[in-house]
């Protein structure tokens, strides 16, 4: 399975071509809810550009995905953008690029290598970390198994979310995909001798 990257947090960057200023944004997404939600008060924060051109994707297989010229002309922006971060290996991001029309127009092929060259700048000052598939888990546990439990989730890449404790311990925990055989082995060993009980969370 590939292993896509996003962006750890938002970042921008400035550059300025024929006179035009340009202004780079990129930002990680949580759900792809989140993406219009970003670039709209993105623009909104950049009213009195001449436009505020946007992509984004999200997905494990980068299944959703949309752009928008905003006024440019027609696939002189969003699609580059958007194959910026395509070519860049990225999922769960936005891109917005403002830019400040500076009186000398671009052409066509200026345009699309103006738009593209933003993304990338901003990219070029973002740290990117690795989108991992995780399985949510819901485990009810005796303390003595919680506590193995909290060993061993460190080791799998996984977190604990979520833990109450009463006369049993519930922990809402989260895991790698990939080692989630592993913990489910863990987990099975336990369920008769001890009680414990598990289940898969979307």
């Amino acid at each position: 399975m590939t292993i896509w990257k996003t962006v750890r947090e938002t970042v921008e960057a400035k550059i300025l071509i024929r006179r035009s200023h340009f202004i780079g944004w990129v930002a990680p997404l949580q759900d792809k809810d989140q993406a219009m939600d970003l670039i709209g008060e993105r623009s909104k924060n950049f009213a009195d550009a001449t436009h505020n051109c946007w992509a984004w994707i999200y997905g494990l297989q980068r299944e959703d995905s949309h752009y928008s010229d905003d006024g440019e002309p027609s696939g002189t922006a969003g699609k580059p953008m958007y194959n910026a971060l395509m070519s860049a290996g990225l999922t769960n991001v936005a891109a917005v690029v403002t830019r400040y029309y500076g009186g000398v127009k671009l052409g066509v092929r200026g345009l699309i290598d103006a738009y593209t060259e933003s993304v990338e700048a901003a990219l070029a000052e973002a740290k990117l970390i690795k989108v991992i598939p995780m399985q949510n888990l819901r485990v009810d546990c005796e303390y003595a198994e919680a506590q193995q439990l909290q060993g061993l989730l460190p080791r799998l890449g996984g977190t604990i979310e979520d833990v109450s404790y009463a006369a049993r311990v519930r922990f809402e925990i989260s895991v790698p995909e990939a080692a989630l055989g592993e913990l489910c082995e863990f987990l099975d060993s336990k369920v008769h001798s001890n009680g414990l009980t598990y289940s898969l969370e979307d």
